[in-house]
């Protein structure tokens, strides 16, 4: 199988409420529980500080950096539940 990928967009004024780590992880839980055993990506920019926090609290690891939008870009996985 492929591998799935995980966004979110929130405008600013919602940046920093924690509304991202709850919709992610809920998101993640379904996922889990739908397609276990399926990895899944994520792409942010490395110059936005909180979501690399939460990519790192939700266990996703680096896999690869990239220049896109210009800008530094962050490609991440996080490996499938057991």
């Amino acid at each position: 199988m492929g591998k799935a990928d995980l966004g979110y967009l929130f405008l600013p004024k919602a940046w920093g409420q924690g509304y991202a780590a709850e919709a992610c992880a809920a998101a993640l839980d379904w996922f889990d529980s739908v397609l276990p055993g399926e990895p899944v990506a994520l792409t942010t920019q490395s110059a936005n500080l909180g979501s690399m926090r939460l990519v790192a609290k939700l266990g996703f690891t680096e896999v690869e950096r990239f220049r896109a939008w210009d800008a530094e870009q962050w490609l991440g996985l996080r490996p499938p539940a057991t």
